[in-house]
């Protein structure tokens, strides 16, 4: 081998070293050319050189040298599944294996046609020519060293179906004839599969080409999707097969010609062959009668002539048409059996006939005629025959022939006419049913307007004093009662008569009132009434009572309603009896008078009568028990109650069983119902049907005992006084003074509680009003003998009641502006602006707790809105949805207090106006106008809202804390309103706008009363007083010269002073400070008698402590002196202990403790449970003493006790532990106490002859005296029954102790009391008791 290649090889060699990349690296030994030149052999000049023809087969070279050759092992083709189509190269498939490479690759079984293996790379490739199911190929790699194999498994699927279609898209066929679709045209692969979705018409099919074929078994048209599919897809097409009939092939008739009557029935049948007839048509229209059934067939009975005409007739299917002609002719039948309808005419002059239209039989008439001529005014109509006209001339009968003909003959027949007078037309009245009054004339005309009547006449007879004249009217007067009946009235002439009928009843209501009271007297039942106001046009009071607060009220009431009756009771137990034989004797003569005699009487489901079915089935009635007024039928009467639970469906049964001539019996009282409901005239349930019977239950109150004796005055029945109120005023016809004054009872007791929608009741009042004007009361302050005299003309009193319930229920839009306005509370400027305003409004308002019994504590909270309504505006006020039917109300006007009650009246009675707040927005008005305010429900919590106001005049406010003075001076103190508000958050003032005109500091004198308010709450014990007082000054007031309550109430003579803050500092307001101390009274700690004591607390405590003065003469030193002397030397009775000198009583307790102690006592109650509240005079009583030595920790019983107070031991006993007051000024002066002693002692062993005996003076009374009585028996309270005596003196409040000498010894017991005494009398104490000593040895 040579250098150059040995070097080459060297260097390869040296390459191909692991870790030996350049020949920089210094580790190697570079060898020296020259040494191996020199010694070629020498170790490393010389290495064997290995190339790949060294290898062995089995062996393989890597560059270096031979190595063992590996078998391939983990052959992969990365699939193990592979689908291909027909046609489309395959994606090549490479092997990866582990190990040395395969020299030889096999497959086995062969691969798919065109798909190869490449016996050197293993790779499979290619492009499959034919389709292939799946099938398993085991691929075989080896070299010398060894063999790997894979499988893979082949599917070559044919080309997929691309789309077919037909040559043409519908298929058409004929009913049991073959028919054949051509095969589709297809792209793509060939379809080895056909199918039709819906499936295709029975009878049809595919062959394997595609093409449909076969022969349909019905006829259709239908929609097919067909589907063309193999192994590699598919494609669909729409078609259309249409099987269709054969077509009709003959038709023809038995004849082509047809002569026909009319009237003949007849039928032509077809003929025909071929496919089946689905339409018959035929051409002209057959004649009238014929048609064309649903077989062809030519059917019925011509009905006119028709002369001979060609028709075709057409029979059609589905697949063709066939057509034939025939015809036909209708020849006409003779005239017979000719008549009219109507063929005589018995009329009157002018009246209309017809058109009457003949009738006949046989063919139709071409003429008619009539022999002789008809009537004047009537005609034959030549063309139809019909007979028509008016009847003009009077005749007798006639008769008239009326031919008819045609050309196949004749007919005639007669008609007959008679023409008379016109007979009455139809009889009417104004009504069905006529109530009269029995001597009184009456009138009850027809309404008629025909043909003049000869005669009248009427069935049965009318009621005695009753007739009808030649015009058809009933009048006269009737004599006396009856029942009502039905009366037939006909009107008469020569063309007849006319027939109406009516009923006709006559009421005496006094025979009525005897027949009901006959017999009976004092009468006295179970539970207090309420009135029953007879107010119906026939209803009238029976029996009277003393009303609560009224002297006479009626409770007994009845009524004609309708036909039927019915009475009314003021309590629902009196409906059977009552307490007594006698109320029960009256209560059957209700039943026989309201049913009749042996009625059937319904006793009403619930209502407590079943008790009474004994007795009236004693007295001949048939009763039905649990009845109700949905099933009334068979009944003559139902007795039932008035507070019942009937719904508007019941009441309608009500009524018009009353209305048919039923009986109703009521009872029941509403003033109980009235404590927790509103609205009597329409919610009270016995008042939802009194618009028809009549009868109203008020609630007022009266009570038990009634007097029967006496006949009620005519005028008494309120429509007897309405009626002669109107003769009084309008009529010229004067009441006396007595007559006068029971028309002012009578419906005085009604216009305060009958609604105005009570109209036959208003209507005449209220034209009377308006015929003589409404009432001006000139104004006066309370010391001037002005205004309007109540009980002068009582026929005046009762128009001033009715003008209020007109100003108190009329719509705001209906309301006027009453002219005494002006007078009181006064005028808005003319010019005065109208503004709309968002008032804010808090709305939640406890009010106050109930035991404030003179603070109106309940009452509705008014809210300042600042703003005015105008006599007669309608002010529109907007609420949230929230405060709607809340209790919330719009209060219009500021002077709430009634004035009924006085004898002179200086304002209108009542002239404010309250509006339920029951829709969002809300029409209010006042007649005389006022204050608008929100009146919230006590117990609310609405929360803060707004309302607005519209169309309101603005008024003078001044709100404490909120205006600011430069506003009050220049701008709310003129606001033109009429009446004005000054106020803060603890009191507010209503008084007339010219009294503060010119007021300059209202911060002053809100800060003044502010603390005026504080220092009320503070004396009573309660500062976190929840509500904002209000004293309103009116021209009058309900009592007094102020009153307590919410508002409070005082005459306008106070205003000046009261809003001078100057004045007030310096000589404050008694009676103000009185008002409001009533309103701090809770009704537990208010004693009896002191009513107008306690709030007096107040008066004297804001009269020293605010203003500095004592503030009423009656609290002099002087007058309290002679006062409590007299008192006292009266024996202090506690009946005679009131006002003033009560007052005296609470002021020696406050001289010696100040206030601090009344207030405590008076705190204690408001956190005393209100069950356990002290209710009764004794219960008061001693419950303040027990509060009051409480809280100033001395025992009052004894200073009270000398007072009069009826104090309990119990009341002594609980306070003992406390000192008595023996320092109060009655003591010796006023009053004589006496002493009390306890703790008495005695050893039970005492001395041999000596004893020390001791006790505890806990009152030492005045100029007491005490004496010891002892000795060997007890001689109880009896001086002169002791044997010793030891007078001991006078006592102090202590201990103290007497020595008893002088005792026999050695056993013997003794007795000893003590006595204290003074002027007032003696009081003993004890018994003690011991045994003295024996004597030492």
């Amino acid at each position: 081998m040579g250098k150059a290649p040995h070097l080459a090889v060297l260097l390869s060699l040296i390459m191909a070293i692991p870790g030996c990349t350049s020949f920089s690296d210094p580790s190697p030994t570079e060898p020296t050319i020259s040494s191996c030149e020199e010694m070629p052999t020498a170790p490393g000049c010389f290495e064997e050189v290995v190339t790949v023809d060294d290898c062995k087969p089995d062996q393989v070279f890597n560059g270096n040298f031979c190595r063992s050759m590996l078998r391939p092992e983990l052959l992969s083709f990365g699939e193990s599944e592979i689908t291909l189509v027909v046609g489309s190269e395959m994606q090549a498939l490479t092997p990866s294996f582990l190990g040395d490479a395969p020299s030889t690759w096999s497959v086995n079984p062969q691969l798919p046609d065109g798909i190869s293996l490449d016996p050197e790379s293993g790779v499979i490739s290619g492009k499959p020519t034919a389709k292939s199911p799946s099938k398993t190929y085991t691929i075989i790699a080896s070299n010398f060293a060894g063999v790997a194999s894979e499988s893979i498994d082949f599917q070559v699927l044919p080309i997929a179906v691309q789309s077919i279609w037909y040559s043409s898209g519908v298929l058409h066929c004929t009913l049991g004839e073959f028919c054949n679709q051509t095969p589709p045209f297809v792209e793509g692969g060939l379809p080895n599969t056909w199918s039709s979705e819906p499936p295709l018409p029975l009878g049809l099919s595919f062959s394997e080409n595609g093409s449909i074929f076969g022969t349909p078994v019905s006829i259709g048209d239908s929609n097919h999707t067909i589907t063309a599919k193999n192994e590699g897809g598919s494609a669909t097409v729409a078609i259309r097969v249409m099987t269709i009939r054969p077509p009709p092939e003959a038709l023809y008739f038995d004849s082509s010609e047809f002569t026909l009557s009319i009237g003949e029935q007849t039928s032509i049948m077809p003929f025909v062959s071929g496919g089946q007839v689905e339409i018959w048509t035929v051409s002209p229209e057959l004649p009238s009668g014929l048609e064309m059934g649903p077989m062809g067939a030519i059917s019925g009975s011509p009905t006119e002539v028709h002369g001979p005409t060609a028709y075709t007739i057409t029979a059609t299917n589905s697949g063709g048409s066939i057509q034939a002609t025939l015809i036909i002719e209708v020849i006409d039948l003779s005239v017979f059996n000719l008549h009219y309808p109507q063929d005589t005419f018995d009329l009157s002059q002018g009246d209309e006939v017809g058109p009457v239209q003949p009738s006949w039989s046989g063919g139709a008439p071409t003429s008619w005629s009539v022999s002789p001529p008809l009537p004047d005014g009537f005609t034959l109509d030549i063309t139809s025959g019909s007979i028509s006209g008016t009847a003009l001339a009077l005749q007798d009968w006639s008769s008239h022939t009326v031919s008819a003909s045609n050309k196949a003959g004749s007919d005639s027949t007669i008609v007959n006419f008679r023409i008379v007078s016109l007979p009455p037309e139809s009889l009417s009245w104004d009504g069905v049913e006529f109530a009269l009054a029995s001597s009184e004339p009456a009138s009850i005309a027809p309404e008629y307007q025909g043909p003049s009547i000869e005669s009248w006449e009427v069935s049965p007879p009318l009621p005695q004093g009753l007739q009808i004249n030649q015009s058809g009217v009933i009048s006269g007067t009737p004599s006396s009662r009856t029942d009502w009946s039905e009366y037939t009235v006909w009107a008469n002439n020569s063309g007849g008569s006319v027939s109406s009928t009516i009923w006709i009843a006559v009421h005496d209501l006094a025979a009525d009132q005897n027949e009901l009271l006959s017999g009976m007297g004092e009468t006295s039942w179970n539970g207090w009434p309420s009135p029953i106001l007879p107010i119906g046009e026939w209803s009238f009071p029976l029996a009277y009572a003393e009303g609560g607060y009224t002297s006479r009220i009626p409770v007994i009431s009845a009524s004609h309603v309708g036909k039927g009756r019915m009475v009314g009771y003021g309590h629902e137990s009196w409906v059977s009896g009552g307490s007594g034989q006698t109320e029960e004797d009256f209560s059957l003569k209700v039943v026989e008078w309201v049913c009749g005699p042996e009625a059937d009487v319904g006793l009403a489901y619930g209502a407590g009568f079943d008790g009474f079915k004994d007795e009236l089935e004693a007295d001949g009635h048939v009763v039905h028990l649990s009845v109700t007024p949905e099933n009334l039928s068979g009944l003559d009467c139902l007795l039932d109650e008035f507070w019942n639970g009937h719904d508007d469906e019941d009441n309608e049964n009500i009524i018009s069983f009353l209305m048919d001539g039923g009986g109703v019996v009521m009872g029941g009282h509403a003033w109980y119902w009235s404590y927790s409901n509103s609205d009597l005239a329409h919610n009270y349930p016995g008042n939802k049907i009194a618009q028809e019977t009549g009868l109203f239950v008020s609630d007022a109150w009266g009570y038990n005992d009634v007097d029967m004796s006496e006949i009620p005055h005519p005028l008494e029945r309120p429509r007897a006084a309405i009626d002669a109120i109107m003769d009084d005023r309008i009529g010229g016809i004067q009441l006396s003074a007595e007559e006068a004054t029971i028309v002012d009872s009578t419906l005085s007791t009604c216009t305060s509680v009958v609604s105005l929608d009570f109209i036959d009741f208003w209507s005449p009042l209220r034209d009377v009003v308006n015929e003589t004007g409404w009432t001006v009361i000139e104004y006066g302050t309370l010391w001037e003998d002005v205004g309007y005299n109540l009980g002068e003309d009582p026929v005046a009193d009762t128009l001033l009641r009715v003008e209020t319930a007109l100003t108190q229920g009329l719509p705001a839009d209906e309301l006027p502006a009453h002219p005494s306005h002006s007078q009181f509370p006064g005028e808005v400027p003319p010019n005065a602006s109208r503004v709309s305003e968002s008032v804010s409004i808090d709305g939640n308002q406890s009010g106050l707790h109930p035991f404030f019994g003179y603070s109106s504590a309940r009452a509705h909270l008014r809210m300042t809105t600042g703003l005015y309504a105008a006599p007669g505006d309608v002010v529109t006020v907007s609420i949230p949805d929230h405060v709607v039917d809340s209790g919330t109300y719009i209060l219009v006007g500021a002077h709430s207090d009634s004035l009924w009650g006085k004898d002179q009246l200086h304002r209108h009675p009542e002239i404010t106006r309250w509006w339920y707040a029951d829709e969002n927005v809300l029409e209010v008005g006042n007649a005389f106008g006022g204050p608008i305010y929100v009146a919230i429900e006590a117990g609310s919590i609405l929360g803060n809202f707004e309302v607005v106001i519209s169309n309101a005049v603005e008024a003078p406010t001044y709100r404490h804390g909120d205006t600011t003075l430069s506003d009050w001076l220049g701008n709310e103190r003129v606001k033109p309103a009429p009446w004005a508000e000054i106020g803060s958050d603890q009191f507010i003032l209503t008084v007339p706008s010219h009294e503060i005109r010119e007021l300059e500091n209202p911060d002053e004198l809100m800060d003044w009363w502010d603390q005026a308010l504080l220092m009320e709450h503070e004396i009573y014990g309660f500062p976190d007083w929840p509500r904002v007082e209000r004293a309103v000054f009116d021209a009058q007031i309900s009592a007094g010269w102020m009153h307590s309550g919410y508002p409070f109430m005082a005459h306008d003579l106070s205003v000046e002073g009261v809003v001078n803050v100057s004045q007030m500092s310096q000589e404050g307001d008694w009676g103000m400070f009185h008002e409001l101390g009533h309103n701090h009274q809770w009704m537990p700690s208010t004693l009896p008698g002191t009513t107008e004591t306690g709030c007096n607390f107040a008066s004297v405590y804001l009269m020293e402590d605010l203003v500095g003065v004592s503030g009423h003469g009656a609290i002099s030193p002087d007058q309290r002196e002679l006062r409590m002397r007299n008192y006292f030397e009266d024996g202090s009775n506690i009946d005679n202990w009131s006002v003033w000198v009560a007052l005296d009583t609470f002021l020696l307790v406050k001289e010696e403790w100040t206030w601090s102690p009344i207030t405590e006592a008076l705190s204690v109650y408001y956190e005393i449970p209100d069950s356990e509240a002290p209710s009764t005079g004794e219960e008061k009583f001693n419950a303040w003493v027990l509060h009051l030595s409480n809280s100033s920790g001395f025992n009052l019983a004894p200073y009270h006790a000398a007072w009069g107070f009826p104090l309990d031991q119990s009341t002594f006993d609980a306070l003992d532990h406390l000192p008595i007051w023996v320092d109060d000024p009655l003591r010796g002066d006023f009053f004589e106490y006496q002493a009390i002693l306890r703790e008495l002692y005695s050893p039970s062993i005492s001395e041999a002859n000596s004893n020390t005996i001791s006790w505890e003076t806990y009152d030492n009374g005045t100029n007491i005296t005490l004496t010891i009585f002892y000795g060997t028996s007890d001689g109880g309270n009896q001086p002169s029954s002791w044997s010793d005596s030891i007078v001991f003196g006078s006592t102090e409040v202590g201990n103290e102790s007497q020595l008893i000498t002088g005792l026999t010894c050695c056993g013997t017991t003794y007795h000893a009391r003590i006595r204290a005494a003074n002027d007032a009398g003696e009081v003993w104490f004890g018994p003690l008791s011991w045994t003295t000593d024996y004597l030492p040895d």
